[in-house]
């Protein structure tokens, strides 16, 4: 250890019998063993991003056989389920698939109201739509607005649906939903 400088506060490393300065990577306390492992997972990596470069962008999905689906029958089926939503009505369920997933203002929702802005009693009005089809999955973001005329309450939500084509039908698999910050109103 004559030779090495040694650094206020720190202790010089202690090297193992048999393991000399000719370590790889300036690790005398890398092992046969480590290297080796080393050297794998440094191939695995190159080969991964060797194979990556050389795809390309994906292929587009193709819908299903003679079911395609227009953008206005999701947009129905996302105007379908806040109408319904907002009206408490348990036939909403239908329109999800057994796996959805639906969140309104950060927390997961399993029963109505299922959309952020929407409280029981009142309807739902749709500001604006815009559907994206691509194969058999579909994204729907509506603005919409939530109006209680007994209550005089409004609210205003945004929601994102995604819509996958499924053996019985189209059918949400997710929703997300918040209500705009004041500002963005």
């Amino acid at each position: 250890m004559g030779a090495e400088r040694r650094v206020a506060g720190l202790v010089p490393l202690q090297r193992a019998a048999g393991q000399g300065r000719g370590a790889p990577h300036g690790r005398p306390w890398a092992g046969r063993r480590e290297r080796r492992l080393a050297r794998e997972v440094g191939t695995a990596l190159v080969a991964a991003a060797l194979t990556a470069c050389g795809r390309g962008s994906p292929a587009p999905l193709a819908p299903a056989a003679g079911s395609a689906a227009t953008s206005q029958q999701i947009e129905a089926l996302a105007r379908q389920a806040l109408t319904l939503d907002a009206a408490g009505d348990r036939s909403a369920d239908t329109l999800y698939a057994s796996d959805a997933l639906v969140v309104a203002n950060a927390r997961i929702r399993v029963a109505a109201p299922r959309f952020a802005a929407v409280a029981p009693g009142g309807r739902v009005t749709i500001a604006a739509t815009t559907v994206t089809l691509q194969g058999r999955f579909a994204w729907v973001m509506v603005d919409y607005r939530w109006l209680n005329l007994e209550q005089r309450l409004a609210e205003v939500g945004r929601a994102t649906f995604v819509c996958e084509q499924r053996p019985a039908g189209w059918r949400i698999v997710h929703a997300h939903s918040s209500q705009p910050l004041p500002w963005e109103r």
